[in-house]
């Protein structure tokens, strides 16, 4: 081992305690140092890993944006499958920071094929938790869907926190609603919320109400939509989750509007306009069309 990489590997694994021990900006510069030291030393390889570690840092501090450059010509050159799982995640992440979520799902695609091809369980279990999560938003059901079991699975098998057991049933869930798996879905969701609730984690309950008033609507249990919709706007509201509020009032209206209570349909059609301001039509257009056919509530 030359006296390059002995001290590449002794700067990394500094900044690797640094960034465990929550000391970001310690390891963002240890990191760095690491990847000057490789460069150095002439070895581009390392100098990659180095960089793709750098970047667990910047997302950590939010100022991952303006490495997607050199992102994208790590994942074109490396010839190792984990530098290139990390140049295609980390870029993944960059685009949904961004918004643009078609193009942040395709490296997310790249991601998960060279996690299969490195075979690393951390890569693996990464890739198959952001393929679900960005698959979902971009409507893609039974493609989240396949990812969600894979993160399930690998997270159960490693006793992760049941927290994000929880949010990962809870998507899992969702999906297998919109593809036609309402009551197993259904379940899925169910278990999420109990286990949320025992641990008294109240501000992630909105979105899991508001998905088990979307179970209900598909099976046509109108009144038990309402409840899980009435216990969800608060906690919305509460938390400050505007989109799960806005969801769950449409939710809400529809299902007030199959139980023909015109009361109650006004009612909530009108505290959704307050999030419509400028859509003078908006009440009229609800009521023409369902709108639980049409909406992805986790877009």
């Amino acid at each position: 081992m030359t006296g390059a990489s002995e001290r590449y590997l002794r700067l990394t694994k500094l900044a690797q305690r640094a960034f465990a021990h929550g000391r970001p900006e310690r390891a963002l510069s240890l990191f760095t140092a690491a990847e000057d030291e490789a460069k150095r030393a002439g070895d581009r390889e390392l100098s990659d890993r180095a960089f793709c570690n750098r970047c667990v840092v910047l997302l950590e501090l939010d100022r991952l944006d303006g490495a997607i450059g050199e992102l994208k010509t790590v994942l074109m050159r490396a010839r190792d499958p984990f530098t290139a799982w990390m140049a295609a995640y980390y870029t993944a992440q960059v685009y949904e920071s961004e918004g643009n979520i078609a193009r942040a799902l395709a490296y997310a695609r790249r991601a998960s094929e060279q996690a299969e091809t490195c075979g690393e369980r951390r890569a693996r279990k990464g890739s198959a938790n952001l393929h679900g999560v960005l698959a979902l938003r971009d409507s893609h059901f039974g493609e989240a869907a396949d990812h969600f079991r894979v993160a399930l699975q690998l997270a159960g098998e490693d006793g992760d926190d049941e927290i994000n057991l929880a949010v990962a049933r809870d998507n899992l869930g969702y999906c297998l609603m919109c593809t036609g798996q309402v009551e197993e879905g259904t379940a899925l969701c169910r278990d999420a919320a109990a286990a949320l609730e025992s641990l008294g984690t109240r501000q992630l309950l909105p979105e899991v109400y508001q998905d088990l008033c979307y179970g209900a609507l598909q099976q046509g249990a109108f009144d038990e939509a309402r409840g899980w919709g009435e216990m969800a706007l608060p906690l919305a509201r509460e938390y400050g989750h505007p989109t799960v509020a806005r969801n769950t009032l449409m939710l809400l209206a529809d299902a007030a509007m199959d139980l023909e209570d015109e009361g109650a349909s006004e009612g909530y059609l009108q505290a959704l306009a307050e999030h419509y301001p400028d859509f003078r039509g908006m009440k009229s257009f609800l009521r023409a069309f369902n709108v639980r056919d049409v909406i992805n509530l986790k877009a």
